[in-house]
């Protein structure tokens, strides 16, 4: 019997009922139920309800039952692989949506192997709680006596500690740091487990987002037993942390590290780091530029799209983009040309995208106009324009003309600041874009280990089916409502209307 099976039963004890009583309340088959009781087979999402229901579960006992069934039905791994994805997306919205004040102060740890300010020209430790703790006390070291903080890292990706330790010490602290790090993602023959790495993943971009943390941050994606550029210096210490008068490298099982002052031996480890970043791609790229931001001189096509608008690209052709671009931006043209080649290149090819969108920051939409570009570049859509759009986005949900599905908002909090692109089994991209103190930040996020892209398509995928999305129509229903509250909000609006015909003539009404 699997856990769900036992759950069930339980709760069937616990009723007093006997499975033909439920059956008969619930308008259900008997034998249907003897066999999800037996665990011979799971129960249809119907079923299920209509189970719950008669059982008579309070939300807590529903959930636990709902969280299990899923389990049942995709396994653990897929199932933790889609928690991770949703904390991380979480995780995410929280840390753009809210500026955390510079507000809190960290005192100095105190040293077990040292007092005061003297610090070992060498020390050895072993145990991995001693590891950390000799790899913590030299962080707060450098975060308080380095006129400019700075670490180093080239380390795996499962010593997620170090990471949570940086980022819980530098969230909301005034101190300042810079960060460069080379991560290896390796895996071994076989293993196909991307949880470790969906962990670590949250730990690296919640770093990302810290505007007191100047990051960047190289990978090296390890297939083999190839050796990094630089890892050659130590086979049984391959990992190592610099800041910025010591070295201390790390065991590869984590559990031995060895602290360095020796000027001559910290020089060969920095020659060492700069080689490897040299050696290996950067794995976020934070830029204003939007050519490299998006990517807009590339083909590819899209297969998913999670964002927070719906994809408008389906109606922006030439003129559209002529009459909404600003032609004072210094880089119009080249701009121009850019953006018209590449959403001309992705109506072509993405169809049958799959579009996840949220309809909170839809309507954020239809009160200001903005879209996720620097405000300098272009001119904010009309209320004339917004209302079109929405109407042709509400046909092609009702017609069935694109793959478009809601988020359910109080399920899960997607906001404005990121959009997931996934192109194929080689590249899942996440490209963030916020404002701090008034200025917009872009990052770019190429995610290519193998593992990390199918956790995301599986969860990408399975989304229409879950109830992380509102049922069509009850999207429809929403989008009516929207559509009537801003007619009525923008009826005094009198503007020429050739751009919102355009709009309509060159939505897709053949998809």
């Amino acid at each position: 019997m699997s856990l769900l099976s036992k759950k069930i039963e339980e709760y069937i004890m616990e009723s007093g009922e006997t499975v033909q009583s439920l059956a008969e309340m619930g308008s259900f088959n008997r034998t249907t139920l003897q066999r999800v009781k037996s665990g011979e087979r799971l129960p249809t999402r119907v079923f299920f309800k209509k189970l719950t229901r008669v059982l008579r579960l309070s939300p807590a006992e529903e959930a636990e039952l709902e969280t299990l069934l899923e389990i049942a039905q995709v396994g653990d791994g897929i199932y933790a692989n889609r928690k991770k994805i949703i904390e991380l997306i979480e995780t995410i919205s929280e840390l753009t949506e809210y500026q955390i004040p510079f507000s809190k102060e960290i005192s100095q740890k105190e040293s077990v192997e040292n007092t005061g300010n003297q610090v070992q020209s060498l020390q050895i430790v072993s145990g991995e709680k001693q590891v950390l703790s000799l790899i913590e006390h030299n962080i707060d070291r450098e975060l308080f006596q380095a006129a400019d903080p700075a670490v180093k890292m080239a380390i795996p990706y499962g010593f997620q500690a170090v990471y949570d330790y940086l980022f819980q010490q530098l969230l909301g602290n005034k101190k300042q740091l810079s960060l460069q790090d080379v991560l290896t993602l390796r895996r071994e023959v076989g293993d196909r487990a991307a949880d470790p790495m969906l962990g670590a993943l949250k730990h690296l971009i919640a770093l990302t987002l810290l505007d007191n943390v100047n990051y960047q941050s190289h990978c090296c994606l390890q297939q083999t037993e190839k050796v990094i550029p630089g890892q050659e210096i130590s086979a049984l210490f391959p990992y190592f942390i610099l800041t910025s008068s010591a070295v201390i490298t790390i065991s590869r099982d984590l559990t031995q590290a060895v602290l360095y002052q020796d000027t001559a031996f910290y020089r060969l480890y920095c020659d060492c780091f700069e080689e490897m970043l040299a050696s290996t791609q950067p794995f976020i790229l934070e830029s204003n530029d939007l050519f490299k931001v998006f990517d807009l001189d590339r083909k590819f096509k899209v297969e998913v799209i999670v964002e927070p608008l719906p994809c408008f690209a389906y109606y922006t052709d030439r003129d559209m983009l002529e009459a909404k671009l600003n032609k004072h931006f210094p880089h119009y043209e080249p701009l121009l040309e850019a953006v018209d080649r590449y959403y001309n290149y992705f109506r072509q090819v993405s169809r049958g995208m799959l579009n996840v969108f949220s309809l909170k920051n839809l309507r954020q939409f239809m009160e200001d106009g903005s879209l996720a570009y620097p405000e300098e570049i272009y001119h904010l859509l009309t209320p004339v324009e917004r209302l079109t759009a929405l109407k042709q986005i509400r046909d092609d949900l009702l017609y069935n003309r694109r793959s478009l599905f809601a988020l359910d908002d109080n399920k899960l909090f997607l906001n404005s600041a990121m959009e997931f692109i996934y192109e194929s089994a080689d590249c899942l991209r996440l490209i963030l874009h916020y404002k701090i103190d008034g200025r917009v930040i872009y990052k770019t996020i190429e995610l290519r280990e193998f593992g990390i892209i199918a956790a995301f398509k599986e969860f990408f995928t399975s989304l229409p089916d879950s109830d992380y999305v509102l049922p069509t129509e009850t999207t429809l229903a929403a989008l009516d409502a929207m559509m009537l509250e801003y007619e009525a909000a923008f009826a005094s609006v009198t503007e020429t209307p050739n751009f919102a015909e355009k709009l309509v003539e060159s939505s897709p009404q053949r998809l």
